[in-house]
């Protein structure tokens, strides 16, 4: 079994250069290190959607995983450079809210400023500060050692009001998936039918267990891997057929 450290990389670059990059950099600063993409396909500078990943995904990867995250639309600007430890994981980023859904869930989170040089490229933190921050962080997991203890500066909020069963689109995936924060323990039914709506459309849609039982016709709803709410087209895209685009305000309620 490989126990060499394991870096996790998530980015809205897709198939630009710049991945490979930020891969190379890290291995400069740690040749040992193993560093894989838990993708790079972020929609461009959606912080929003990958914050939401990164939440639903980070608890899947053994303990001592470092996510290095470059979804940073404000590289260059006020923004901090941030390094960040809770519980068994860690996470090097900017300081923008991607990572506050995670953190503010534990009290004893470990927060760190880190340093921004003044020689380095204006356009690419992922390469001159996030990449050897990490890559030095692999080395003896010590937060303290990169940065002075701080706190995140940015909140990042998903809305969801149980009250109106109301929540927000989050992405659409390659499939063509309309992905929601919209939870599943809402109690909803196999087969029930559902009005969903945004500001600009509503229509009714059968919640069904799985893609397979879905229509081919219509757009149904079913609970995801993330255990929130999406609307499915079997064998075609949602999105596709319905003027629903992430941000949008999402209700649901029982037909």
């Amino acid at each position: 079994m490989d126990t060499s450290p394991l870096i996790i990389l998530m980015t809205d670059f897709g198939n630009d250069p710049y991945v490979g990059i930020i891969k190379g950099r890290v291995l400069q600063t740690n040749p040992s290190v193993r560093i894989l993409s838990l993708t790079n396909h972020i929609q461009n500078h959606n912080i929003r959607q990958g914050a939401f990943i990164l939440l639903k995904s980070y608890k899947y990867f053994p303990i001592n995983t470092i996510f290095l995250i470059v979804v940073d639309p404000g590289v260059g600007g006020s923004r901090k450079a941030i390094g960040a430890q809770v519980k068994d994981y860690f996470f090097i980023a900017p300081d923008n809210g991607i990572l506050y859904p995670i953190v503010s869930e534990f009290e004893d989170a470990l927060v760190v400023d880190l340093p921004i040089p003044n020689n380095i490229s204006y356009t690419f933190h992922g390469r001159d500060v996030f990449a050897p921050a990490a890559g030095n962080l692999s080395q003896d997991y010590s937060l303290t050692n990169l940065g002075t203890r701080s706190v995140l500066k940015t909140p990042l909020h998903f809305y969801w009001d149980p009250k109106t069963a109301s929540g927000e689109v989050i992405f659409v995936d390659h499939f063509g998936n309309i992905i929601t924060n919209l939870p599943s323990s809402m109690n909803l039914e196999i087969d029930k039918k559902y009005s969903i709506s945004t500001n600009r459309i509503n229509l009714t849609v059968t919640l069904k267990r799985s893609y397979f039982e879905g229509s081919e016709k219509n757009p149904f709803l079913l609970i995801n891997s993330f255990n929130t709410l999406e609307i499915a087209l079997r064998n075609g895209k949602a999105s596709d057929v319905l003027d629903i685009t992430p941000g949008d305000r999402i209700w649901i309620q029982l037909n």
